[in-house]
């Protein structure tokens, strides 16, 4: 069977999406430091999109998703956002000064969308009536 959006479930129009935009946000700032700010792509964080690959591959292969491996992912990408947050923070005269830029939410609202992806995604089944039967 090949790739048709037609054919892809909310649950996997959602995981596309969100993808997308993930790509996005590794071009948008990560760190904002008003006089300096740095993308995804110079902090390194493309990396992060590793994660959504399982579901993506099996989206496009229109193949079920693990519940288990798909909601890890999702929510690995979450925590490794917050965790980015967290490394841009800095305590000043009893201050948490956040620098974690535009991209860096971003992010994190794509790995919940993922994850939301995730529980509602469903295969399509081939339908057995389409195939010929040989004799």
């Amino acid at each position: 069977m090949t790739f048709s959006w037609s054919n892809i479930n909310i649950g996997g129009k959602i995981i596309l999406i969100s993808t997308l935009i993930a790509i996005i946000s590794i071009f948008m700032p990560w760190v904002d430091m008003v006089i300096r700010t740095s993308n995804g792509w110079q902090q390194i964080t493309f990396v992060l999109l590793a994660l959504y690959a399982y579901p993506v591959f099996q989206v496009i292969k229109n193949k079920s998703i693990s519940l288990v491996w798909g909601s890890a992912v999702s929510i690995l990408a979450a925590v490794a956002a917050v965790a980015f947050m967290q490394y841009q923070t800095i305590p000043v005269e009893n201050i948490d000064l956040c620098f974690a830029g535009q991209g860096t939410y971003l992010f994190f609202a794509t790995s919940i969308f993922l994850l939301i992806g995730v529980l509602k995604y469903k295969a399509i089944e081939v339908e057995a009536a389409l195939q010929p039967v040989t004799e």
